[in-house]
């Protein structure tokens, strides 16, 4: 369950680490549910398309369209049974006219994503 594990150590991991640089707190994860059921919990940020030479991220560039998708099943007991995804959306639909992040269109692209892959995996 989210609330029993050491999210810094999950952030620590190097896979991990490298997309989610910030601190991950609780309210980061959102539930996924298929139908009824609570399968797990993810978080999800969109990603910049390119590093500057200094190799930090250019949030010059805009999102690329890829996301980030951690997923912690349910069942979790340590960090290392956390998957990280890579899901894709159409950059442009990752922006409201605002400029803001769309995190509704973030949400739901990892949450479909992490459900497509369950299902390939005979998970659900």
């Amino acid at each position: 369950m989210i609330d029993d594990l050491d999210l810094e150590s999950l952030r620590k991991l190097r896979r991990v680490g490298y997309y989610f640089r910030y601190p991950l707190h609780r309210s980061d994860f959102h539930s996924l549910r298929i139908g009824d059921r609570v399968y797990g919990h993810y978080a999800a940020k969109p990603l910049y398309g390119k590093l500057t030479p200094e190799g930090r991220v250019d949030k010059s560039t805009g999102f690329n369209g890829d996301i980030a998708a951690l997923f912690v099943p349910l069942a979790a007991r340590g960090p290392d049974e956390a998957e990280l995804f890579i899901a894709h959306a159409t950059p442009e639909d990752l922006v409201l006219r605002t400029g803001k992040r769309n995190w509704k269109r973030i949400n739901e692209t990892a949450a479909e994503f992490i459900i497509k892959r369950l299902a390939e995996n005979d998970l659900y």
